[in-house]
């Protein structure tokens, strides 16, 4: 049965590369978003966190959580150390698939600057040669979970968009479009917490994506019961999302009840 390992990264504009490149292209801070304000280069920002989230799909419609990871310069120093961990988290599972929330867009792009940057080899499944392979039937290796949902149509969904669809609560979603750097202990605690928060609401997406489309057998309550326990259980979320985490188990339990005395 298929593995997945879900990622996100974080990044922040770099101001000293920014004014490398327009040292060359002093043209290059016109480009302006409908704000007036600058609309960054992806090749000028870093990346200062990280997170994977594993899981694995059992027989019988089971999944089995593997655990949650984060990392941030405040931790580890750096870019190349927030990284290394991540790649190193990945290469350690060669038989899990890598999946991204448009990470085809950016996350992939900004990994690959950094190990040009870094000296470090991509894992296997970040590799360029190795984003369109398939193993292990209809699985790839990495997959932007974004582009598969939005398949030939014209319009990309946003992943709260799709959380809502799902029934998920809206307070796991708010503040995610607000991306600042953090300038104390407790703000790296909640860009960890943000980090891993995006690892858990794409499994929850895609298990149940997957599901609808026929590429795994998943009883889709009982996977989001299952899920939202682990996290409550570990601690694996902030605070101000474990009242939204609790009311979503409690939900999913209840379903569960229901669909049993229907059966019986």
């Amino acid at each position: 049965m298929p593995k997945f390992t879900f990622i996100d990264i974080e990044s922040l504009w770099d101001p000293q590369l920014h004014e490398a490149y327009l040292a060359i292209d002093p043209k290059g801070d016109r480009n302006t978003d409908r704000h007036g304000n600058i609309r960054h280069r992806l090749a000028c920002r870093r990346v200062i966190a990280a997170a994977a989230f594993d899981v694995e799909v059992l027989d019988g419609g089971a999944i089995a959580i593997g655990g949650l990871r984060a990392w941030d310069e405040h931790q580890y120093g750096d870019e190349v150390e927030v990284v290394s961990r991540l790649f190193e988290h990945l290469r350690q599972r060669p038989d899990t698939h890598a999946v991204t929330w448009s990470g085809l867009a950016a996350d992939l792009p900004l990994l690959t600057l950094a190990a040009i940057e870094h000296r470090l080899v991509l894992p296997p499944q970040l590799r360029a040669n190795m984003l369109h392979a398939a193993r292990r039937g209809s699985w790839r290796p990495h997959i932007d979970l974004a582009l598969q949902m939005k398949g030939n149509g014209r319009d990309w969904s946003h992943m709260t968009e799709v959380g809502l669809r799902l029934g998920l609560p809206a307070e796991l979603f708010a503040g995610k479009a607000d991306i600042a750097e953090p300038q104390s202990g407790k703000e790296w605690l909640a860009m960890r917490h943000r980090v891993g928060t995006d690892c858990i609401l794409t499994a929850m997406i895609a298990l149940v994506y997957w599901r609808a489309n026929g590429l795994i057998a998943l009883d889709q309550v009982a996977a989001l019961h299952n899920i939202a326990d682990w996290c409550l259980r570990n601690k694996a979320i902030a605070e101000a999302h474990e009242a939204p985490l609790a009311n979503l188990r409690a939900e999913m339990f209840r379903r569960m009840g229901d669909e049993w005395q229907e059966a019986v």
